[in-house]
């Protein structure tokens, strides 16, 4: 009974001293400021918390309910679907006082009443009160809240100090619908704090303890829609990726794709500029990746498929690409990615038949098409060559044809990098613009043209082959423009098809007359001749669209001749004021006026100083108006205005002067 008297009267000390110590830490924020603003919680557009459905999931005191975690590992495809359960886990009760402990700090951020100077106090204090309970906490939808505060507001080192104690159950956390958001600010709080000195060594002891422990549950978090994303940022800050850019990196933006791919330059892999990478942890993150891929070696079938797991599988070679010279750990990471033994065959071949059937095969499924495509488009020179001239060679135009695999086609096409790989794409290709227009594959074709213009091959071949495909035998070649600008609609009814009126434009045949413009001027005459040769209506409906502009932007930074462009200028007389005061359409009015003769350009400016009040006003104006010098042309117009004025005065007190009317006189001002 002593025994368990003096184990009672411990206890009750330590409760009172815990009571004690949170209150002094809440007290610091008394005296604090009204007048500050609270830290926000920011809302990840990846992930959602959904809590509409807390009440089922999880309580705001501390539930004991349970929390199944029923993880899909495979999405459905041609051939087949897998599916994974990640196993039960019980959401833990938290205790009513450390509910209540946390009401209080989560009270003092919405109601102001932190002071910056104490919030890395408060905000370390309290997560002390978390040690050995990060689990259940991060994992509460309330309280999940508050720890996403105190992690954006403490110092480095407490900062550090939380992610070590959760590393255990890191993998818990990054999988949980609450605790993910937790992990994400935790990572993007690290990143800011790169910046500190003496902060390397801290994070990077920090991460490497998370790793070891990540990787050991890599497949079940990579199948996680939450742990999908706290992978991909746990790669991006091992690799070094800026705050900044963290979400240009997670997930490819199929705008910058696809206006990577159409630019006269090589395509570049990994979505950023490997010179913005700064503060990266190469030893951690290649350590992570190779683990992480031989963890994952028995599942890489139904990770490929899977929607969430797929998205992290593309981060890694496309990370990888960023390490300049290590194409051997990146052929390897492909190598394993796609199913194939890391070492080359006797014969120099990386893929077996076998794989290279399986390679086929991903083409058809969504996600594991993509991965093809970041595989592709990161491959070293020899591997990509393999793709190409062993694996999809004689499948060019079927591939094209399918709805995942012409992306996959037209990531092969933007990466290609000598002319004879180029040669081999268009003996399969190039008679075949017809057929994959009509089959709404036009990514195809404009990937074609700006691979041909950029390795400056097939570039005549390619003008004949589109304007062929656009225009029958009957029609016109003054057509050809027109058809493309309104793909679409032109290959939904070709035989009666007329200019539509207020349509929005196709974007890839803008996308095409822009590379197609960007040939030299005797290859793309025809396209010059039908251009030219369009109404003042549509070259006006062309000039207000957002793509159609585009076109004449680079049909007026062409080669063609000056006199062949101030054909098209002058058709867009009297519509310059409008047109200026669209955003898109200023960058045309900017090219006409640099384009223009002296004429013209005092036309413009004599437009556009029609609505210099209204043009001022908007956000583009008055750049617009400052690179026309607008104001500098109505100066003149005023001064060349008030020049009869002076003359006429200076006629009529000239006479006076010398005492003279003769007629003479008048002959004399009127000569000069």
């Amino acid at each position: 009974m002593g025994e368990e008297d003096n184990l009672s009267e411990r206890r009750k000390k330590k409760a009172i001293k815990n009571k004690n110590h949170r209150k002094a830490h809440l007290n610091l924020s008394q005296k604090s400021s009204a007048s500050q603003s609270p830290l926000k919680r920011k809302k990840d557009k990846k992930q959602r918390r959904g809590h509409g459905r807390a009440s089922k999931d999880g309580t705001a005191q501390g539930s004991s309910n349970i929390l199944k975690k029923n993880v899909k590992a495979g999405e459905s495809s041609n051939h087949h679907q897998t599916s994974r359960q990640q196993t039960s886990s019980l959401r833990k009760m938290v205790d009513p006082e450390t509910v209540k402990y946390f009401a209080e700090v989560s009270n003092l951020f919405q109601k102001n009443e932190i002071d910056l100077e104490e919030l890395p106090t408060i905000c370390s204090n309290a997560l002390e009160e978390t040690r050995g309970k990060e689990v259940e906490l991060t994992t509460d939808m309330t309280i999940s809240h508050t720890l996403q505060n105190l992690l954006e507001g403490c110092d480095l080192d407490r900062l550090c100090g939380f992610l070590r104690n959760s590393a255990k159950g890191f993998p818990l956390i990054a999988t949980d619908r609450f605790g993910s958001h937790v992990a994400e600010t935790a990572l993007r709080s690290l990143a800011k704090h790169l910046d500190e000195e003496g902060s390397y060594s801290y994070i990077n002891e920090t991460l490497s303890k998370l790793c070891k422990v990540v990787i050991t549950d890599a497949v079940s978090v990579m199948y996680s829609r939450y742990g999908s994303h706290v992978f991909r940022s746990l790669l991006c800050l091992c690799k070094g990726v800026p705050l900044d850019s963290l979400e240009q990196f997670h997930v490819s933006k199929p705008q910058a794709i696809l206006a990577e791919r159409l630019n006269s330059r090589p395509a570049k892999s990994g979505g950023s500029n490997s010179k913005n990478f700064q503060y990266g942890f190469p030893d951690i993150f290649k350590f992570l990746v190779s683990e992480m891929l031989n963890h994952a070696k028995d599942d890489i079938r139904s990770l490929r498929v899977n929607k969430y797991s797929s998205f992290v599988l593309q981060a890694c070679p496309a990370a990888l690409k960023l390490s300049v010279g290590d194409d051997q750990a990146l052929s390897n990471a492909i190598s394993i990615l796609l199913g194939s033994d890391t070492k080359i065959s006797e014969e120099g071949k990386f893929f077996s038949t076998s794989v290279k059937q399986e390679i086929m095969e991903l083409l058809e499924d969504t996600a594991s098409s993509h991965l093809l495509e970041v595989i592709v488009e990161v491959a070293p020179d020899t591997l990509y060559n393999e793709l190409l001239t062993e694996v999809f060679k004689d499948s060019l135009f079927d591939i094209s044809s399918h709805h995942c695999g012409n992306f996959v086609v037209q990531a092969l096409v933007s990466s290609a990098k000598t002319k004879d790989q180029m040669d081999l794409i268009w003996n399969e290709l190039g008679a075949k613009y017809k057929e994959l227009l009509k089959h709404g594959k036009p990514g195809v074709v404009a990937s074609i043209l700006a691979a041909c213009d950029r390795l400056q091959t097939h570039q005549h071949e390619c003008c004949q082959a589109l304007c062929a495909a656009v225009t029958s035998d009957s029609e016109s070649p003054s057509c050809t423009v027109p058809h493309i600008l309104y793909l679409e609609s032109y290959f939904r009814d070709r035989t009666s098809w007329k200019w539509p009126l207020d349509v929005k434009m196709h974007v890839l045949g803008c996308l095409m007359l822009q590379i197609i413009f960007r040939y030299p001027k005797q290859l793309i005459q025809p396209y010059v001749t039908s251009l030219t040769s369009m109404d003042a209506a549509q070259i006006f409906q062309t000039a207000k669209d957002a793509g159609g502009s585009r076109v004449l932007e680079a049909f007026l930074c062409s080669d063609v001749s000056a006199k062949v462009k101030l054909k098209v200028i002058t058709k867009l007389q009297d519509h310059y004021g409008e047109l200026a005061l669209s955003t898109s359409s200023s960058f045309t009015v900017e090219k006409c006026f640099t384009s223009s003769n002296t004429s013209l350009k005092e036309t413009i400016a004599a437009e556009l100083l029609d609505v210099r009040a209204e043009l001022s006003k908007t956000k583009h104006g008055p750049y617009l108006l400052t690179k026309l010098d607008i104001d500098g042309f109505a100066s003149r117009t005023r001064a060349m205005e008030t020049k009869p004025s002076i003359k006429e005065s200076a006629y009529r007190e000239f006479p006076c002067c010398i005492g003279s009317k003769s007629k003479p006189i008048r002959k004399m001002f009127d000569s000069t």
